[in-house]
């Protein structure tokens, strides 16, 4: 088994194909979203944690996210 997969590895990176493990997941960060309307009601802020793709999303996102101090869904907006 071991000599088949470093001849396979072999193989593929002298034929230029590169070497057969998964891409990882580079160009994603950690965000935080919170509620854009429960700081101006006075009631402690929801927030979610999430990734995005900096490359595909580059400006920031907004949600409409559950509020469970409020109990119904609202506008989630990402915070730095």
């Amino acid at each position: 088994m071991n000599i088949v997969f470093t001849l396979v590895f072999v193989l593929a990176t002298n034929l230029c194909i590169g070497p057969l493990y998964a891409k990882k997941k580079v160009g994603r960060v950690l965000v935080t979203l919170e509620c854009s309307i429960s700081r101006k009601l006075g009631v402690p802020p929801s927030r979610y944690y999430t990734t995005k793709n900096k490359v595909n999303t580059p400006q920031r996102l907004e949600l409409m996210k559950y509020n469970k101090y409020l109990r119904k869904h609202t506008l989630h907006k990402e915070i730095r």
